[in-house]
């Protein structure tokens, strides 16, 4: 398949976005179906989290997936959705219909969840039982133990899952809960669309004809990617471990008093091994959705968009005014709270950008 024919399948996408979606944000949805594209690809999974405001057209994009023969949407987790121990029937032991979604989808799949924000809505014992399942089933292995005397391999599960889920920006009150259980997910960012067009366009759409062109232009493409690798130089390759460095660093989180504010505690922040991992096979996911045999400019520009998404929003605009050396970031109080926290994390001092974040901004070609 030529590169033309490529740009033809992605563009079909574009184009069923442009038609029922008012000033849509073509970059973010490359971002999550190249991270769906990855999938195939050696080495780490990237996982996308969609962070938009309700009606931002997250949903549309992730229904787009359905249908795929790997992918499962889920509407629905509990502690017990990835592995359980519930009993078979006793009238038909022999039943290969498991309770447990993980060996229903074997050794790969992508699991597709709309509405991520049920689980940060969970009891915390809940939330943390099922996010630290998300940890283990994005390392490969997942393992419980229950009280039951049925198959011990019913308790086990080995492959491949890649997770793309959807959520607002109330994900960023929850930032603790992530950073104590690792970073597994990339953010995709945007914001909501034009107020009053974006309402006119709404009120004269016609639903099932969105649902319907997504669906096929995106289908056409998954099923139209290339099988082979594409190549990432290793000048590019140099560019992504400093852009995963600034980002590690600007997404750490800072543990605050909940009556006075003031900074606890800096943790150090963890290294930069896995995001780099994700940020490269995410280059590489764009490269196949493009149809190119090598990652190029525009597929880097697009992971420095999601390196910056994964920052929590408040740092990320005072970031991207003081490198673009824009005024006015937001309000006083936040822009103080980041400001500390980015001092703390050592990429700023002084109010500037600290010697090192110019340091990683060049490495990373933003500079």
């Amino acid at each position: 398949m030529t590169e033309a024919q490529g740009s033809k399948l992605w563009s079909a996408v574009e184009r069923a976005l442009l038609t029922h979606h008012y000033n849509p944000d073509l970059q973010a949805a490359q971002a999550l179906y190249a991270a769906v594209a990855a999938h195939n690809l050696p080495g780490q999974p990237v996982w996308p989290m969609l962070v938009a405001p309700p009606g931002s057209m997250k949903t549309d994009l992730l229904a787009g997936l359905d249908g795929l023969p790997t992918v499962h949407l889920i509407d629905r987790v509990t502690p017990n959705t990835f592995l359980s121990g519930q009993i078979k029937d006793a009238e038909s032991p022999q039943s290969r219909n498991s309770s447990s979604l993980l060996h229903r989808i074997g050794a790969s799949g992508i699991i597709v969840y709309p509405d991520f924000s049920t689980i940060l809505s969970m009891n915390r014992t809940h939330r943390g039982s099922v996010l630290a399942d998300m940890r283990r089933i994005y390392d490969g292995h997942l393992r419980k133990e229950y009280g039951t005397d049925d198959d011990r391999r019913e308790h086990e599960w080995k492959g491949r899952i890649t997770f793309a889920v959807a959520t607002t920006d109330e994900v960023d009150r929850h930032y603790a809960v992530f950073q104590t259980l690792g970073e597994r997910f990339v953010m995709i960012r945007w914001g909501r669309p034009g107020g009053v067009e974006a309402a006119l366009m709404a009120m004269n759409q016609n639903c099932a004809a969105r649902a319907r062109d997504l669906r096929e232009a995106i289908h056409s493409m998954m099923f139209g990617l290339h099988t082979q690798e594409p190549q990432l130089s290793s000048e590019m390759q140099y560019s992504i471990a400093a852009l995963a460095e600034f980002a590690v660093r600007g997404r750490t989180h800072i543990h605050r008093s909940g009556r006075t504010k003031e900074i606890e505690y800096v943790p150090e922040p963890e290294a930069a091994t896995r995001l780099a991992q994700q940020f490269a096979q995410l280059a590489k996911g764009s490269a196949l959705v493009r149809e190119r045999s090598e990652v190029g400019d525009d597929d880097y520009g697009l992971v420095k968009r999601v390196a910056f998404d994964c920052i929590p929003t408040s740092r990320r605009r005072l970031l991207d005014a003081l490198i673009s050396g824009e005024k006015g970031t937001g309000a006083a109080s936040t822009l103080s709270y980041a400001k500390q926290e980015l001092e703390a994390l050592e990429l700023l001092s002084g109010g500037a950008l600290s010697g090192s974040a110019r340091d990683l901004l060049r490495q990373a070609d933003m500079q």
